[in-house]
């Protein structure tokens, strides 16, 4: 009978070892696999985002926090809290748990948060929740400083968390600290390029006081216009980029014709036209981005009609791109919206009107269509960016034209 118990302890000795190397086997199956994800997210707020979801499973938790270290303003700052309910986090370093080990580079384990003295409990009195065991892990960038912090709180089955744990953390937190610092890069760049081409667009319409804030008016109107046709992602910032650029063609034309308040003439009217086509050999200089290829054309095809009568090719429809067929609506919005100087600001009303009579000529229906579709939207907007109008009298702004309808360049150039 004793050698039968034994007997039987072995076996459950034996499945227990076998179930730890199983469990443990698992355990690096699920780093790699998300180590080779982590690698292939470029959004920080995505990759946060995963990262805390594959910590609470790697390390059965049931919640986790990833804080990222603001150095600027000395702070933590997190959009991914998953279980909480809360918006974006912000803690100064040096301040509470995660703060401390920001500011050490030192793990805290704690398994009873309210024995310890630097556990808040704030948080959980608002929400109602309990925090029980709390494993706190730096996260450390190439150059040895700490980059962010890992937070998981109560480890299941009323446990505490482990050394085990922490050495899981520390194989998920090198490939998680490449893997933020990437996403950081690539942040940084796409930062820098927006506000390029941001300043471009501000430098065009400074030169004229009656296309003040133009380009951003004309962005915005796209980007509305641009969701309600279905654009997202990578479509919708290559309509963003052009809408901003889609007048910098205008660098090369002289103040006495970009400025002049009265009716061009035909041959002013000719030299005027030829912004659109510098826009695209301008913008031709530039490196866009791979995806973003398409943004010199789309801006320099703003003026390019249904019909074929546009300008600077007189492209038929079928060759119009839709981003410059959205940004021709927009601009075309901006221009009737907004006061100049040989126009007052027409009524949302009358700007529909005007609008629906250039549709299947000169503008897409279909676009036309998407603009009255969202014109809640893009009343709001237009409200929200009234603050960017020519002031009401400044150099003949808001003067009402000679005649009856449109004036030439509403119906033509829209400059």
């Amino acid at each position: 009978m004793p050698d039968e118990r034994r007997n039987r302890e072995r076996r459950a000795q034996a499945r227990r070892k076998a179930d730890r190397k199983v469990t443990t086997g698992s355990k690096l199956d699920l780093i790699l696999d998300v180590t080779r994800r982590l690698m292939s997210i470029t959004d920080l707020d995505a990759l946060l985002r995963d990262m805390a979801q594959a910590t609470t499973t790697l390390l059965d938790a049931d919640r986790a926090t990833i804080f990222i270290v603001d150095r600027d303003k000395n702070e933590l700052w997190s959009r991914v809290a998953l279980g909480t309910g809360v918006g974006e986090i912000r803690l100064a370093m040096g301040v509470g748990i995660a703060g401390t080990v920001a500011a050490t580079g030192e793990t805290i384990n704690i398994p009873d948060a309210y024995a310890d003295p630097r556990f808040n409990p704030e948080p959980d009195k608002r929400s109602g929740y309990r925090t029980r065991s709390l494993l706190t892990f730096p996260m450390t960038g190439q150059n040895g400083r700490v980059i962010g912090v890992f937070q998981v709180v109560n480890k299941k089955g009323g446990e505490h968390f482990t050394t085990d744990d922490e050495e899981t953390l520390s194989s998920l937190g090198a490939s998680a600290a490449v893997a933020v610092e990437n996403a950081q890069l690539l942040a940084g760049q796409k930062r820098l390029w927006e506000t390029l081409i941001e300043t471009l667009a501000v430098t065009i319409d400074a030169r004229d006081q009656q296309t003040a804030g133009h380009s951003q008016r004309v962005t915005r109107y796209a980007e509305v216009i641009g969701r309600a046709m279905g654009l997202a992602g990578i479509e919708l910032e290559k309509l963003r980029a052009a809408a901003l650029l889609h007048d910098y063609g205008k660098i090369a034309v002289r103040d006495e014709f970009l400025t002049k308040p009265g009716k061009l003439d035909e041959a002013e009217f000719a030299y005027m036209k030829a912004h659109a086509e510098k826009t695209g050999e301008f913008l031709a200089h530039l490196e866009f981005p791979h995806d973003m290829r398409e943004v010199p054309i789309m801006a320099a095809q703003h003026h390019e009609r249904m019909d074929g009568k546009g300008y600077p090719r007189g492209l038929p429809a079928e060759r119009i791109v839709l981003g410059a067929r959205i940004v021709a609506v927009a601009d075309v919005f901006d221009a009737l919206t907004a006061p100049r100087y040989y126009k007052p600001a027409y009524t949302l009303e009358k700007t529909l009107e005007i609008m629906e009579t250039m549709a299947g000529d000169h503008l897409d229906p279909a676009v036309i269509g998407a603009l009255r579709k969202n014109i809640h939207d893009l009343e709001w907007t237009l409200e929200s960016l009234k603050h960017t109008w020519p002031k009401p009298g400044a150099l003949g702004v808001g003067r009402v034209p000679e005649g009856p309808g449109l004036s030439q360049r509403d119906e033509e150039p829209k400059v």
